[in-house]
């Protein structure tokens, strides 16, 4: 596709309209529709490009917008669990870097705090305090104490547990998971 920023720009154009307005609810043959599963990874894929605060705020548009309550909450048919995987997984600010893999993408959470209990086993917990409408990105993570440089995380947070420590911002940090070493793949 020629290289991360093109690829960012084409992926731009995929959650935006020609007036940079946001096109997140689906309806667009030409944009995201979150009623489609296959799309559902493509908000992640900023990760990969090095560019994470663009997961941060369109995961968090998707989010806000396309979810809600009553019986029109979910973006098209649930279909065993998917959408409401998705909303779960993109609240706690993680998501599968691919299907079958360990690897965890980082996203914002929204919430100060969440245990994933996992009976028998080390929990996984995720805490952001400053989480609330305003603080949509991410400024730091801490993995079990240890200052986190990426954005994302291997296989041992999902195999072993541990602790996430999300320090968020009202402004993106455009350095965070940026460095093209260390960028899933």
């Amino acid at each position: 596709m020629g290289g991360r920023e093109a690829a960012a720009t084409r992926l731009d154009g995929f959650f935006h309209t020609a007036d940079g307005a946001w096109s997140v609810r689906g309806g667009d043959a030409l944009r995201y529709d979150p009623t489609n599963e296959p799309d559902i990874h493509a908000p992640w894929l900023y990760d990969s490009l090095g560019q994470p605060w663009k997961t941060q705020a369109t995961v968090r548009q998707i989010l806000d917008t396309a979810y809600g309550t009553g019986p029109k909450g979910l973006p098209g048919n649930d279909d065993l669990g998917t959408m409401s995987a998705w909303y779960v997984l993109s609240a706690l600010g993680i998501y599968p870097r691919t299907p079958g893999s360990a690897d965890l993408l980082l996203g914002a959470p929204l919430f100060p705090k969440a245990v994933v209990d996992r009976p028998g086993r080390t929990d996984i917990v995720i805490t952001a305090p400053d989480a609330d409408d305003t603080h949509q990105y991410v400024d730091a993570v801490r993995l079990d104490g240890h200052p986190l440089t990426r954005a994302w995380t291997g296989a041992g947070l999902t195999l072993k547990g541990g602790r996430l420590d999300f320090r968020l911002a009202t402004a993106p940090n455009t350095s965070w998971g940026t460095d093209p070493g260390q960028l899933p793949k």
